[in-house]
């Protein structure tokens, strides 16, 4: 593997989103102070919204996958997208 598909696999993403809705099976971390969640399958799934922009997103994400979702912002791991 070369040195920049590590990278890419450590890369955190984020995205900027006025409301969300999270599909399929997603677990709360309770142990966690910030909001994250943890996909229970793989397919678990978040559609974003923009609505100035009028555009929605959708992201597919792998089993055990974890994203945080901060006021209007989602932080994620590119490898745990679904490709």
């Amino acid at each position: 593997m070369s040195v920049s598909q590590q990278m890419d696999l450590r890369l955190k993403m984020h995205k900027i989103f006025d409301t969300c809705q999270l599909s399929n099976n997603w677990k709360r971390n309770e142990k966690s102070s910030s909001r994250e969640y943890i996909a229970q399958e793989d397919g678990s799934s978040i559609v974003l919204n923009l609505i100035q922009a009028n555009l929605t997103e959708t992201f597919s994400f792998k089993k055990g996958s974890h994203i945080v979702l901060k006021d209007s912002l989602m932080e994620y791991y590119n490898k745990d997208l679904m490709q």
